[in-house]
């Protein structure tokens, strides 16, 4: 009975709790694959370090019920199209109301993109902006272009009888020589005909009206949706110079940043921001974070005095970890002579990061950045794989991807 009880008072409690947040209703089907579940995260985050929820498709649908304290960005995507390393997102505003999905087959199969229908006040308005983006920009060029390859209008003879063979060939070497020699085609400037050329020259332009188009919008509608497409615009962006970027960071900080405190979004492009002062010849980023066995480290204190490599890595990523191992012979012949090194894994669970560091037998501190745990690599500007800084004595960046070899000759004239 006392158990009993509990439980009715913890449905009761969680239904109090509820009753207090917008009520976000997800509707979907599946259509013309086996898909088996669809995955939900919040904003644009990395699953292999955010949470995510996972909804099962039954019979070709799916629902959730998405409980939030305020509106807020999310995604939704295919679990197997995620396992196989292509999956085409789903963006959405978890608001008040009721949302309906539609998911088509693997992205892998060039399958149509997944689809949104919702009356909900910010889902009308994204689905409208990107409607009137699509109608003004994408679809005339689509059309044009769809219209030159029906009149054999976009490869030279040289590059179609390339391309013919490509499509046809099943042999992986000879895909490596026929890709080969369709890149020195194009660098030759001899795979695409005159038409095609002042096609993407046309292009190019389009896109530069399209973007003026969205900043526009975003200057006049300071509301979720412009953020929504200024975190969009700072994805494309990251590697731009920092004049491209100056107008979206203008904008951000007079209409965006004092206003969305604590969304998601606002949170990214901060840190983007951030971000572009992480350069060589500027100082290090301090943080405090902890080792794994829970003691904290704070970065600056680890590394005074000494030149230091920062590693940022993880243990799903592949390149990072064959980077890391590249340091522990420089690590071993110089520890004692004012070199150290720390590591920084960005992890979904610290077990993952256990067996790595005991697999490549990193013998430095490493330290756990768990499911984003304040946003650490995207304050430095990492996107998706890690990085190394090379760090003065006195916490000047000296050097940002720096190689083995590069470190040890550093090394040599320093100490």
């Amino acid at each position: 009975i006392i158990i009993a009880f509990a439980t009715l008072c913890g449905f009761a409690q969680d239904s109090i709790s509820n009753n207090k947040k917008l009520h976000c209703h997800i509707e979907g089907e599946v259509k013309e694959s086996t898909f088996t579940r669809i995955l939900l995260i919040i904003g644009d985050g990395d699953p292999r370090v955010v949470p995510v929820d996972t909804i099962w498709v039954k019979d070709g649908h799916f629902s959730h019920d998405l409980y939030i304290d305020e509106p807020e960005f999310y995604q939704l995507f295919a679990c197997e199209d995620y396992n196989n390393g292509c999956w085409m997102p789903l963006d959405f505003f978890a608001e008040e109301g009721d949302v309906y999905a539609t998911f088509y087959g693997y992205a892998i199969d060039d399958a149509p993109l997944p689809t949104l229908h919702s009356e909900t006040p910010l889902n009308k308005e994204l689905l409208a902006c990107n409607k009137s983006i699509e109608e003004r920009f994408y679809i005339p060029m689509r059309q044009e272009e769809e219209a030159l390859e029906k009149a054999g209008k976009l490869l030279t003879v040289e590059g179609a009888a390339l391309k013919k063979l490509y499509d046809e060939c099943e042999d992986r070497d000879s895909l490596r020589n026929l890709s080969k020699k369709i890149e020195q085609l194009e660098k030759d400037n001899r795979l695409y005909t005159p038409e095609y050329k002042a096609f993407m020259e046309k292009g190019e332009e389009l896109r530069k009206e399209m973007y003026a188009y969205e900043l526009d919008y975003i200057t006049n509608n300071p509301n979720l949706v412009g953020l929504y497409l200024l975190n969009q615009a700072r994805q494309r962006l990251y590697n731009k110079d920092d004049a491209v970027k100056q107008p979206y960071v203008d904008v951000f900080k007079r209409l965006y940043d004092a206003k969305y405190p604590t969304n998601n979004m606002a949170i990214a492009l901060r840190n983007w921001v951030s971000s572009m002062d992480v350069r060589v010849g500027s100082r290090i980023i301090d943080f405090t974070l902890p080792d794994l066995n829970g003691a904290k480290h704070t970065l600056s204190k680890e590394i005074e005095g000494k030149i230091a490599i920062v590693d940022f890595w993880a243990s799903w990523c592949g390149p990072c970890r064959r980077t890391s191992m590249s340091f522990i012979p420089l690590y071993n012949k110089y520890k004692d002579k004012g070199f150290t090194v720390v590591g920084v894994a960005s992890e979904l669970d610290s077990e993952n990061m256990r067996l790595a560091v005991e697999k490549d037998g990193y013998p430095w501190l490493n330290l756990l950045a768990l499911r984003g745990v304040d946003n650490i690599w995207e304050r430095y500007g990492i996107r998706g794989a890690g990085e190394v800084f090379l760090v003065d004595k006195d916490g000047t960046i000296l050097v940002i991807g720096a190689t083995a070899e590069e470190v040890e000759q550093i090394l040599k004239e320093r100490l």
